[in-house]
């Protein structure tokens, strides 16, 4: 018999929770977080048959969360925590149309039959109701690429990480990959708590909760794992550390951007087998687009080609050459072209804002907001939901 599937959010019971229901032989415990933002996420990918959620989240968030969980999940049954025996929290799972209350301290039993009610009243409801969402929830990982350097990829990852958290208010994270030199968190101007270097030293008790800590939040609410802080760090870290790092990033955010290093390192390969897309940045002249032709050549030998998104940057930084003339030496339709604005590319860099923002309006931001358009275009992605999603900002 397949186990329910159960999501726990709990910023005070979490563990308790998990480790009484866990231990019962038809649950399975998906995901166990204080962090509501990281549990819709886990939602998402999953779609647990019953969520339980703590109603006395911190900052009186809890009916903002229980609202949005009941809208979002229709199809999964509702289970408010507290610690409270109000009337108000009976009051409110009516309101929000969760199944039930559980008022903890909680016998065990009890805390059994109440899942296992929840559970067979979504099992009723999945044999008696077939919703079909209008769209699925994303996840996807973008690889920006390129073997030469002075190409703009790292402007480009930040700023691309930036859109797509402005325009989906979804879980956003970047990861910089060029572990002898990454300049993603300078650029990003965030202060360099932990790396990925952190990250590796805790390998063997890592999960989507733990990971997720290392990561330090920017300002537009993108998240970012640093490359590490001295470059002799980068001999600790192997391509089986990237790939875990990955694996769990895809399940703990929609979208994961990788900058990676302008060498084919092996600790690239485990993201661009993990990518959707690849976006191959270069620029027009003639040095770049023989780099570029060999990152296609090598791609392709990695059966990587389908993955290609060429991207053009700086056009106008050098004359002469045009796009057309790309695509004829390529044999490939560029995706987008971002004009050059070396000032701004230049004051980002020196201020620490990413381009997007500190050029907010020019046609080169513009251009990066339709790049990231284009990234969500191939999910069907809906657009935000007005007046919900800003709970998870």
């Amino acid at each position: 018999m397949d186990k329910a599937r159960l999501l726990i959010i709990d910023h005070m019971h979490v563990n308790d929770l998990k480790e009484r229901l866990g231990k019962t032989q038809e649950f399975l415990v998906i995901g166990a977080t204080e962090n509501p933002d990281l549990g819709f996420t886990i939602a998402e990918r999953h779609q647990p048959e019953v969520i339980l959620l703590d109603i006395d989240l911190p900052g009186n968030e809890g009916t903002s969360w229980a609202e949005l969980f009941s809208m979002e999940f229709p199809m999964s049954s509702l289970l408010l925590v507290t610690a409270s025996d109000s009337k108000k929290v009976l009051r409110l799972a009516l309101q929000v149309g969760a199944k039930g209350v559980l008022n903890l301290p909680m016998e065990d039993d009890k805390l059994v039959r109440t899942v296992q009610k929840a559970v067979q009243q979504d099992k009723r409801r999945r044999e008696l109701f077939s919703v079909q969402r209008k769209t699925k929830p994303q996840f996807k990982t973008i690889v920006v690429f390129n073997t030469k350097g002075g190409v703009g990829k790292t402007t480009l990852s930040l700023s691309l990480g930036v859109a797509i958290r402005h325009i989906t208010g979804k879980r956003i994270a970047a990861i910089d990959l060029d572990l002898f030199s990454g300049n993603l968190a300078l650029m990003a101007g965030i202060p360099w708590k932990y790396s990925i270097k952190d990250v590796v030293d805790d390998i063997n008790g890592l999960d989507r909760e733990t990971l997720d800590s290392y990561l330090t939040e920017h300002p537009s609410g993108l998240k970012i794992l640093p490359s590490p802080m001295r470059p002799e760090f980068a001999g600790f870290i192997h391509a089986e550390h990237v790939e875990t790092i990955l694996g769990l990033m895809s399940e703990a955010f929609n979208y994961v951007i990788v900058d990676t290093p302008t060498y084919l390192h092996d600790t690239a390969i485990p993201a661009l087998e993990e990518a959707r897309d690849i976006l191959v940045v270069t620029t027009l002249d003639l040095a770049a687009i023989q780099n570029m032709k060999q990152c296609i050549d090598l791609l392709s030998t990695l059966a990587m080609k389908p993955k290609i998104r060429v991207v053009v940057n700086r056009l106008g930084y050098t004359g002469g050459l045009k796009t057309k003339d790309l695509e004829d030496e390529l044999g490939m339709k560029v995706l987008t072209v971002i004009p050059s604005n070396e000032k701004a590319a230049t004051d980002a860099v020196n201020l620490g804002i990413p381009l997007i923002t500190s050029a907010k309006g020019s046609l080169t931001a513009r251009r990066i907001e339709e790049l990231a358009t284009k990234m969500l275009a191939s999910d069907d992605h809906p657009g935000a939901v007005p007046g919900l999603l800003s709970a998870r900002r």
